[in-house]
């Protein structure tokens, strides 16, 4: 029995050794974000009361602005072939890189729903846009432009959501798996060690059958390359609640913003069934169904998506 009592703390001991060598490594490669590095970034960056954020405007200087905010994980160039287009249509079209992500700076704080609010605002502020303008969230950004939205009324002229978070997503946060990534220690591990891996392995970032134009405008991976971006992604996890958040939409409805929402039928992250929820708290929003539209739509699926997007903001935005 002693023999088989040694043998076990041994095999323990090997395995949090290894557990600890892998969590060394798997941050062994990643750099700092310095001036260095964003030399290589298109745009331009503010400084923000967070850090610095990357931004990029795209259409012409005195046309109706349209301000993009992407999800989780993917930088703004997810955006790339919307903006584009809404370019091409007359309008003004801002995209930045949340604080975390991207070019942007990676602080070490909470990223709760007040941390994207006073994002927004300094992206706004920071560079005068001072008059109500038209916002577009995408996933995670459909759930934190509502709640900008339903707190600052006076700075949005109509909202449009692309397949937003905020109603019923696939993953059950009740999972064993889903707290696992919210503990501490656990978590920290499962997003420095394994995160990556179970990321890129989803559907959405197998592009092999798709037409160029129908794929992401840039490199997911890059980001990863410097230091930060996991422990964003983990707080973001952790501290902002993307299902069951019929709260922020009730006090959207309560607002006379006009709101746009597209969903896919195909959607394996904001499960279709959002579609409905969304109607019944704000009846007025017009939503849209987009057959075999997975979560990725505004861009895989972009030709039919921009369509939507640009016949609303022709409706609700001043145009020239």
């Amino acid at each position: 029995m002693p023999k088989l009592k040694n043998l076990l703390l041994l095999v323990l001991g090997t395995m949090f050794v290894g557990a600890i060598l892998a969590y060394i490594a798997a941050g062994w490669h990643e750099l700092p974000l310095d001036d260095d590095a964003r030399a290589q970034a298109p745009g331009a960056f503010l400084n923000s009361s967070q850090g610095k954020i990357h931004y990029q405007w795209y259409g012409k200087d005195g046309a109706p602005v349209i301000v993009m905010v992407h999800g989780f994980a993917n930088p703004s160039f997810v955006y790339r072939q919307n903006a584009d287009a809404l370019a091409a249509a007359g309008f003004r079209v801002l995209t930045f890189d949340h604080l975390g992500r991207g070019w942007s700076d990676r602080p070490k704080t909470k990223y709760d729903d007040q941390f994207y609010e006073r994002e927004l605002l300094d992206v706004l502020d920071g560079l005068a846009l001072k008059q109500p303008l038209g916002l577009v969230g995408l996933s995670m950004g459909g759930l934190t432009t509502s709640n900008f939205a339903a707190r600052h009324p006076d700075r949005v002229k109509a909202l449009f959501l692309f397949v937003p978070a905020g109603f019923d997503l696939a993953a059950d946060p009740q999972s064993l798996s889903r707290k696992m990534m919210k503990a501490p220690i656990v978590g920290d591990w499962i997003w420095r060690v394994l995160a990556k891996r179970i990321m890129l392995g989803n559907s959405q970032y197998d592009e092999s059958k798709a037409q160029p134009h129908d794929r992401l405008q840039g490199d997911v991976t890059e980001q990863m390359n410097y230091q930060g971006y996991w422990q964003a992604l983990s707080s973001s996890y952790r501290h902002t609640q993307m299902h069951d958040r019929g709260d922020v939409f009730q006090k959207l409805q309560a607002t006379d913003i006009p709101v746009a929402a597209l969903f896919g039928s195909a959607d394996i992250t904001v499960l279709p069934s959002s579609l409905g929820k969304l109607n019944k708290i704000i009846p007025r929003a017009e939503t849209v169904m987009i057959e075999g539209g997975g979560h990725g739509l505004n861009y895989q699926m972009s030709s039919q998506s921009n369509g939507h997007l640009i016949a609303f903001f022709r409706s609700h935005l001043e145009s020239e």
